[in-house]
C-alpha cells in the first residue's frame, strides 16, 4: 500500500491537505479539514476510477456547502439537542442555536471546518491516518478542555475503520461521528434511490419536522422502517407512512438489536457493490439525502435529492434530556472509545 499528500486549497487563513490512500485496487482519501473521508475510489466497468461517497472538490467548496456535512467528523455531540439546552451535573447549559430552535452537530464553531494536525502510520496490510484536535473549555458552549483523536485506517482488503478516543478535562457531552454518504453508482450517475438497505434495527425513533426525536423507540414492525432484510430505498421513500412523508424519506434513528450484530448493509445490483457497516454504537442515523440547495453543485454537476445516504453510528440523538436513550456523558477520569468500519465488497 502507498499514499500521496495533495493540497486541498485554502480557505479563510487555512492551507488544508488530502491524504491518498492506495490499496492494489482502490483508493480512499481523506483531509485534514474536519478530519473527514472526502473520497473512495473504486474502479468502474471502464476501468477508471470512480467516487462512491459524496465529497468536496477543495477545501473552500467544503466551507461553502457546509451545512452537508460531507464525510466529516461530527463533534462534540451528533444530531440536535433541543434548544441547545442540557443540564450536568447541577449545572444548566445553554449551547448555540445553529438549526431553527436547535443546536445541531456540535454548533457552528465545532469539528467540521476546524483544521486538524495528523500523523500517517505505515502498517504492514493498511494505512492509517491519525488526526487529533484540542477544543477549549467552553468551545461551542461545551464544558471541559476535550482532546479528540480520529485514526483513520485503510486496509488491503477495501475496509475503511474509524476509531475515536477522547478525553477531557471536566465532565462533559461527546457523542461523535461521521457523517458519510454513499452512492454505489460512482460518480453519481444516478441517484441512490437503487440501492438497497439493511438494519439491523427493530427498533426507530419517530421525528418533528424539524428533525428532533420524539422521545419513543417504536417497533419497527409492520412499517417502512423494517428494514432488517433488504429493502428498495426508493420503496422506502415513497412509502406511505406519516414518517415518511413528514421528511420525504428517512432522517430518522435506528436502535440495533441487542442479541444480534449491529450492522447496515447497503448494495447495488446493477454493479454488485456492497457497503457492510459494522459497530459498537447503539443506535445509526439514516439520512436519504432530500434537502438540498438548488444552487450547490460538486465535480460540475448540482446536488440533487437522494444523490447519497449518510450512515451515522452514534448513541441516539438528543440523549442527554431522553430517559432511555442512552449515556452521552465523558466524565474527566474516563477515556472514550469507540469503532465502526466500513467495508467494500
Amino acid at each position: 500500500m502507498e499514499y500521496k499528500i495533495k493540497s486541498f486549497g485554502r480557505f479563510g487563513e487555512e492551507e488544508y491537505s488530502e491524504i491518498y490512500v492506495a490499496n492494489e485496487d482502490t483508493q480512499i482519501v481523506f483531509s485534514d479539514l474536519g478530519a473527514r473521508m472526502n473520497q473512495w475510489l473504486v474502479p468502474g466497468s471502464n476501468g477508471e476510477l470512480e467516487n462512491i461517497v459524496l465529497g468536496y472538490e477543495k477545501a473552500e467548496q467544503a466551507a461553502e456547502g457546509f451545512s452537508y456535512y460531507y464525510g466529516t467528523t461530527i463533534g462534540r455531540v451528533a444530531g440536535r439537542i433541543s434548544n441547545g439546552k442540557f443540564s450536568l451535573n447541577g449545572s444548566n447549559y445553554q449551547l448555540p442555536l445553529n438549526e431553527g430552535d436547535n443546536h445541531l452537530h456540535g454548533g457552528t464553531n465545532s469539528f467540521d471546518l476546524g483544521k486538524w494536525d495528523y500523523k500517517i502510520i505505515e502498517l504492514e496490510d493498511s494505512i492509517q491516518v491519525v488526526f487529533t484536535k484540542t477544543f477549549a473549555d467552553g468551545e461551542s458552549g461545551y464544558p471541559g478542555e476535550l482532546w479528540v483523536e480520529v485514526a483513520h485506517t485503510y486496509t488491503e482488503d477495501n475496509e475503511w475503520i474509524l476509531e475515536y478516543r477522547a478525553k477531557t478535562t471536566e465532565d462533559t457531552l461527546f457523542n461523535p461521528t461521521n457523517h458519510v454518504y454513499f452512492n454505489l453508482n460512482g460518480d453519481r450517475k444516478q441517484s441512490a434511490l437503487n440501492h438497497q438497505l439493511q438494519v439491523s434495527a427493530s427498533g426507530y425513533v419517530p421525528v418533528d419536522d424539524a428533525g428532533l426525536p420524539l422521545g419513543q423507540i417504536e417497533s419497527v414492525e409492520g412499517t417502512p422502517f423494517d428494514l432488517r432484510e433488504p429493502t428498495l430505498v426508493e420503496d422506502i421513500v415513497k412509502a406511505d407512512h406519516p414518517q415518511i412523508q413528514l421528511k420525504n424519506g428517512l432522517d430518522h434513528p435506528f436502535v440495533f438489536d441487542t442479541e444480534t450484530k449491529k450492522l447496515v448493509k447497503l448494495s447495488v445490483a446493477d454493479n454488485s457493490r456492497q457497503i457492510v457497516v459494522n459497530t459498537d454504537r447503539p443506535s445509526v442515523v439514516i439520512y436519504t439525502h432530500q434537502a438540498v440547495s438548488d444552487s450547490f453543485e460538486i465535480n460540475g454537476k448540482m446536488i440533487e435529492s437522494y444523490d447519497g445516504i449518510a450512515i451515522e453510528t452514534q448513541v441516539l440523538p438528543n440523549a442527554i434530556n431522553e430517559t432511555g436513550f442512552g449515556d452521552i456523558v465523558l466524565k474527566k477520569q474516563d477515556e472514550f472509545y469507540s469503532k465502526t468500519s466500513y467495508r467494500l465488497s
